[in-house]
């Protein structure tokens, strides 16, 4: 009797027990965290897309304005002992190297990645890039803004003293704007670069919270010429605002200019790693190359999509730049701002 009554304990107890194996509870398998800086209203269709396909729920965290890229990057090395994040969907390359080379990202040959040229991937697999967007001038269309400004054909007219006072750029700790200030201090030199960011300074360039809000102060008539990107130009547009844009330095002899791909990579010890790499290779791939550039975020395929737009690219090596992006920006904020 006492033999019987054990077992039956025993039965009960093991009742009460989580299942092991095959029979465990994984409906957290069936959901992933993507960390993005690309805008919302280009991110989010995208993500609710990706659900009704996969029946994977996707919880996100989209970057500020103010804080494109570098602050759920910033976020990323934080929490890299104990990563909240299974996915980083970056607007930009740069940041992207850095989490790479300091250990964040992970190893992950997406089979999406393989026909994307070997320029936009890291060789041991940890970032692939595509939808390339491209760094230009906002040109003000407003009724006041004097007709030279419609003929600016390169970043040296931010210093032209005909438009001292309006000219803008976001800060350079702002989204691809430290991008394109360590792109230029890479191509140029310290000297070079140094003296052009002193130029801006004498010239009254006012420093603004993102590359949105230049493209909006432009096509405001707030100021007349602004660095910023070509997806904010459109944004601007569409909204109302009375602006054009210029691709800048694209002579024979000119530099060209700063295309910075959007990337996506595995954060290491992701705790839903088999969905994070579902949802690696949808967004890698063809498909929402066309969504982003459709939806005029990112302007020409990695993929030499034929009748895409031609652009002369700025000789740059992406790792350069992110090697010199953090001295680059404070460099350069200190000029800027006046404090050097």
């Amino acid at each position: 009797m006492q033999t019987r009554n054990l077992i039956g304990w025993v039965i009960a107890v093991a009742a009460l027990l989580p299942l092991g194996g095959c029979n465990r509870d994984d409906s957290t398998s069936a959901r992933v965290v993507v960390y993005t800086s690309v805008d919302q209203p280009v991110a989010e269709p995208i993500l609710r897309e990706f659900e009704k396909k996969t029946g994977i729920k996707v919880d996100v965290q989209i970057d500020t304005e103010a804080t494109k890229s570098a602050g759920l990057a910033a976020r990323l090395q934080a929490e890299k002992a104990n990563p909240q994040a299974d996915v980083w969907w970056g607007n930009e390359v740069f940041h992207t190297i850095n989490l790479a080379e300091s250990g964040v990202l992970a190893t992950y040959e997406s089979p999406s990645a393989k026909v994307i040229p070997q320029q936009f991937k890291d060789p041991q697999h940890r970032w692939a890039g595509y939808c390339l967007r491209a760094r230009v001038l906002a040109v003000s269309a407003a009724s006041g803004a004097p007709p030279d400004v419609k003929n600016v054909t390169g970043l040296e007219a931010m210093r032209n003293p005909a438009f001292k006072n309006r000219v803008a750029m976001a800060r350079p700790s702002a989204g691809t704007t430290g991008g394109h200030v360590a792109a230029l201090y890479v191509l140029w030199g310290d000297e070079k670069a140094d003296a052009f960011f002193r130029d801006l300074r004498g010239n009254g360039v006012k420093l603004l919270g993102g590359n949105s809000v230049v493209a909006d102060q432009v096509g405001q008539g707030t100021v007349w010429l602004g660095m910023t990107d070509n997806d904010d130009v459109d944004a601007a547009k569409k909204a109302g605002g009375r602006l054009e844009m210029a691709l800048p330095d694209q002579g024979p002899e000119a530099q060209g200019t700063l295309t910075i791909p959007c990337t996506v990579g595995l954060v290491a010890g992701a705790k839903h790693a088999d969905a994070a790499k579902k949802l690696i290779d949808y967004l890698l791939s063809a498909e929402v190359e066309r969504k982003l550039i459709d939806a005029k975020f990112g302007r020409y395929s990695v993929r030499g999509a034929a009748g895409s737009e031609a652009v002369k690219t700025m000789s740059v090596d992406y790792a350069a730049v992110a090697r010199a992006l953090p001295k680059s920006v404070e460099r350069a904020a200190q000029i800027l701002e006046g404090r050097k």
